[in-house]
């Protein structure tokens, strides 16, 4: 009974409380539905401008502008690593490399396969472009190394011919009678360039002399097929008489000397005071001779011999030759005191040929495909004649 009106006081207090936060509760959810129905009768402030229509052509991707886009980056990429490599690459090309080099140079022979050039023009006769870099050899077949023997009318031999005249032409202080060919380094076709070289010579009517004066990898007589036993290195060794090392070939006025047994020392051999008369006898004997080396970096052989030949003329390799290296080859010889006649550009693209050389090849083309022309026609012209006379003497005869 004491604590009762504590609870009632109590009571009512929470009564009070209750049904104040009820009435706040009302208030709200009835403020909050006027909200929302106030919001929904308001009118909207977007208005529909154009109404949304299906594209005819895809946004994305586009086509065209990636096309174009590819082009143009394809064609900056590829033209930016030709500069590269070719800023890279340190090889003789073309004629103006040999030129900036400050070596004299007599000539250069095109890159024109044998089997395409019979004296007639063909399309495809120079390449444009090459795929492949060249195949560091100095072998091939016959005809390719004897072009000027066996294809007198193709545009090498006619290249050949031309050096030919620069060499004749040449000014030095004496008569070149004995020329050495050589090269920087192995496979740049200096045996090639001595062998048509020398037939060319020989084809004018002179009396001529090749040597194989390469007594560590000779490949003359495999040119010429004939056996190179009983050659120079013979001689040097006093076991063959100078007749017996002299060999005929199937060229008019071209004589061969083979290597012979490989010595031990090739380069002692070369340097002996037997070799120096030999050359003074042969001299005597033969209006031209010619001498195949080993390349000059790789050996002394060529240098061993350069004071005492008349001439010396050093075959670069279009694509191949290095810079560095025939620049060396040419101190080599300048400080043996060797009598340079100029290099030869050998194995050049079209691509690398300009001026007067281009044009001079193209209009030999010319002129040979016309005069086979020519033939063809009088042939026809001869078969039709002859056909006409048949057809009048059968009808005479019926």
């Amino acid at each position: 009974m004491e604590s009762l009106p504590d609870q009632s006081l109590k009571l009512a207090r929470l009564e009070r409380t209750r049904q104040l936060d009820e009435n706040i509760y009302l208030m709200l959810n009835e403020k909050y539905e006027e909200a929302r129905i106030t919001r929904a009768g308001e009118i909207g402030k977007i208005r529909i401008i154009d109404a949304a229509v299906p594209a005819a052509f895809p946004v994305s991707p586009k086509t065209k502008s990636n096309i174009i886009l590819g082009i143009l980056v394809g064609l900056g990429l590829g033209i930016g690593i030709t500069f590269l490599l070719e800023y890279l690459n340190n090889s003789i090309c073309t004629i103006q490399d040999v030129e900036q080099l400050k070596i004299p140079l007599l000539g250069s022979l095109p890159e024109i396969k044998p089997q395409e050039s019979n004296g007639a023009w063909k399309p495809n006769s120079f390449r444009l472009l090459r795929s492949k870099r060249k195949k560091k050899t100095d072998t091939g077949g016959i005809e390719e190394h004897l072009i000027t023997h066996l294809r007198p009318k193709s545009p090498i031999s006619e290249a050949y011919r031309s050096l030919r005249t620069q060499i004749q032409y040449a000014k030095t202080d004496s008569p070149l009678k004995t020329i050495l060919v050589s090269s920087p380094g192995p496979g740049e076709g200096k045996s090639t360039s001595v062998t048509n070289l020398a037939i060319t010579i020989a084809q004018m009517g002179s009396k001529t002399l090749l040597i194989d004066a390469d007594l560590r990898r000779p490949v003359i007589h495999s040119l010429f097929g004939i056996k190179r036993e009983n050659g120079l290195s013979n001689y040097l060794a006093g076991k063959s008489t100078l007749d017996e090392i002299i060999k005929t070939s199937q060229v008019e006025n071209l004589s061969l000397i083979t290597t012979g047994i490989l010595p031990p020392n090739p380069s002692e051999s070369l340097g002996s005071q037997r070799m120096k008369e030999l050359i003074n006898i042969l001299s005597e004997k033969y209006d031209y001779m010619f001498f195949d080396s080993p390349p000059i970096i790789a050996v002394t052989d060529a240098l061993v011999l350069a004071p005492w030949i008349d001439g010396i003329i050093l075959v670069l390799r279009s694509e191949m030759t290095d810079k560095d290296a025939a620049l060396r080859a040419y101190e080599l010889l300048k400080k043996v005191n060797a009598k340079m006649i100029g290099s030869l550009l050998n194995d050049v693209s079209s691509s690398y040929m300009y001026g007067s050389g281009y044009y001079s090849y193209y209009y030999y083309y010319y002129y040979y495909s016309l005069d086979e022309d020519k033939k063809k026609k009088k042939k026809r012209g001869r078969g039709n004649h002859k056909a006409q006379k048949q057809h009048y003497r059968s009808l005479q005869s019926s």
